[in-house]
Parts: structure tokens; C-alpha cells; sequence
């Protein structure tokens, strides 16, 4: 099985190329994707208990994903 952190990194390069194709959309919407990062935060702090260690790194992935594919449409100059 797959540890955790490989699966974690393998969501995040997922999340990072979905979100890079959509913005190339011409229905591509900031606002859109901020509130999904929003609700994977939230969503993260919730029902804790029964998750295992897989979806944990499936939320944690997608977060990353979402924190710096944001980071980098807000700061185009910034170092990647």
C-alpha cells in the first residue's frame, strides 16, 4: 500500500494540474476557487476522528495544491 506521504504528494500534483487547466477556461473564476480552498479548510478541521490516514493526506494534498497554486495566480512575480 502506499504510504501516506506518497499518496499526500500524488493528490497534490493532481489538485495543482486541474486547477492549472482550469484556469486556462474562459469561464475560469477566482472567486470559484477560493471558496473550494475555503471549504477544504473547513473540512479539514472537521470529523477528524474517524478519518484514516489516507484521507488525511487527501485533504492535506489538495490544500497544498490549492495554497500554492493561489499564492502564484495572486503573485505572478514570485519565486516558483
Amino acid at each position: 500500500m502506499e504510504n501516506p506521504d506518497d499518496y499526500a504528494h500524488r493528490i497534490y500534483d493532481q489538485t495543482k494540474a486541474s486547477l492549472e487547466t482550469r484556469a486556462e477556461a474562459a469561464d475560469f473564476s477566482l472567486a470559484v476557487i477560493e471558496a473550494e480552498y475555503e471549504a477544504l479548510c473547513v473540512y479539514q478541521g472537521h470529523g477528524m476522528d474517524g478519518r484514516n490516514f489516507y484521507k488525511d493526506a487527501e485533504i492535506e494534498g489538495q490544500i497544498d495544491a490549492y495554497q500554492v497554486f493561489l499564492h502564484r495566480l495572486k503573485n505572478p512575480d514570485a519565486e516558483r
